[in-house]
């Protein structure tokens, strides 16, 4: 296993480097992704879960009506993202990235004049920008600087949440308990202001070259499909000729679609329910469960990698058991009894939500090609964002109907969570097995 890790950091370092020693401009825009996804992404995610219990006593509002504010996040971001995924294409990624800062900004500071259910909700509004849209402008420009290693290269720039998750849950605990849960965001908006809108302009650069992707792998400018060292390079858009309404009329892309709303059903369903679940249901103190959060992140970074190196090297199939492994840590949470149990628990769900927030670029380009990304990845994101919008609300109001039980609501997660591992692991990954046809047979014409 040790033998295992040592390559594949090896590994990590070759493609940082190069053959050529220098350094891939790709890789400062996934140390651009860090901050954007630390201070905004993240930030506003697990400031709402931990805000959730004082807000239920604060507001005097039932379960569902405290989630319902991610409904409507995540509403807002799928008609956000569906337009993001266009507009990304036209403008760029950098324009996208101000846009969802700016409005992340002033929706923390709006957090301190929230005073009632309606302006709870309300909240929600400005935040949507804070989520999916923002993801899928990260995840576009990685996946237009990287090919060969583009699981690796997204689960670097995944990780960033759990760089986050292992120093700020306890932060924010502090911060909500010392000021306020209304007080927390708008303190963090600082870190949007001075330290992301620096990053993105001096730091992210849009499109690559022909000669800068090809820096990648080797010295000479590559043609637009070239084989080096055995692998495809692509710096064409590849299927970039196909028509996106082709791909709308593929039975797969619809498939797809369907797997990905149930995928944000279940993630969120459970996640936003899980902080009042085991505060005012267990009775953990807010701090002790940030501190078990922070542990979560901790396993939750090395699995990002992991997953990436998996997602590489086993596509589709990997997806499918990264999927078998949520619905696993979901039925954890049946057993827990106290903090052996709850670390137990945190620390699956650490590693198996690791591979959730970068399986879509993964399951576009290994399926459809690198053409058309930013308009794939906006309508995944947008149907992924329509089940984050239903999910907590739903399992909020099941909660409530069940007689303040989660135990059928988390049993129907763990039943979906494994259709979807049966469908995608039945579907075919057809553009990369052609990427591997075409290269079995120029390798023996090159030898």
């Amino acid at each position: 296993m040790s033998n295992r890790f040592v390559r594949v950091f090896r590994e990590i370092q070759d493609e940082i480097k190069g053959p050529d020693g220098k350094m891939y401009y790709g890789w400062w825009n996934v140390a651009a992704v860090f901050p954007c996804v630390i201070f905004i992404f993240s930030t506003a995610n697990m400031m709402l879960q931990l805000m959730y219990p004082a807000v239920e006593d604060a507001l005097n509002l039932t379960r569902a009506e405290v989630v319902s504010i991610y409904s409507v996040k995540s509403g807002t971001a799928a008609i956000v993202a569906f337009g993001a995924g266009f507009l990304i294409d036209r403008l760029g990624v950098k324009t996208i990235l101000y846009v969802c800062a700016t409005m992340s900004m002033l929706g923390f500071v709006f957090f301190h004049f929230v005073d009632g259910k309606w302006m709870w909700w309300l909240a929600g509004i400005p935040l949507g920008f804070s989520s999916i849209p923002l993801l899928l402008a990260t995840k576009t420009l990685v996946a237009r600087w990287f090919n060969r290693r583009l699981g690796l290269a997204l689960g670097l720039a995944a990780s960033a949440t759990s760089i986050s998750g292992m120093i700020f849950p306890v932060i924010f605990a502090w911060l909500i308990e010392t000021f306020g849960w209304n007080n927390g965001l708008p303190i963090m908006s600082l870190a949007i202001l001075f330290v992301v809108f620096p990053v993105v302009y001096f730091v992210v650069k849009d499109t690559p070259t022909k000669e800068e992707v090809s820096r990648e792998f080797g010295n000479e400018a590559a043609s637009p499909r070239t084989f080096v060292k055995g692998r495809l390079i692509e710096e064409s858009q590849g299927d970039g000729g196909v028509p996106f309404s082709n791909i709308l009329r593929k039975p797969v892309f619809w498939v797809l679609c369907v797997v990905q709303f149930f995928i944000g059903f279940v993630d969120q369903g459970f996640t936003q329910n899980v902080t009042p679940f085991l505060v005012k249901d267990l009775g953990f103190t807010l701090t002790r469960v940030a501190f078990t959060v922070s542990l979560s992140f901790i396993l939750g970074f090395s699995s990002k990698i992991f997953f990436g190196w998996f997602f590489d090297r086993y596509s589709l199939k990997g997806i499918s058991l990264c999927y078998v492994m949520i619905g696993f840590y979901i039925s954890l949470a049946f057993g827990i009894q106290g903090l052996v149990t709850l670390i137990i628990f945190q620390l699956a769900r650490g590693f198996a939500h690791g591979g959730v927030l970068m399986e879509e670029p993964v399951v576009a380009k290994h399926v459809f090609g690198p053409g058309h990304l930013g308009k794939i990845l906006g309508t995944f994101s947008s149907i992924t964002a329509l089940g984050l919008m239903l999910g907590p609300i739903t399992v909020g109001w099941w909660y409530g109907q069940a007689g303040n039980t989660y135990i059928p609501a988390f049993l129907t997660l763990v039943g979906i969570m494994l259709v979807c591992a049966a469908t995608m692991f039945l579907i075919k990954p057809e553009y990369r097995l052609r990427q591997k046809q075409e290269q079995s047979e120029l390798e023996p014409a090159e030898s």
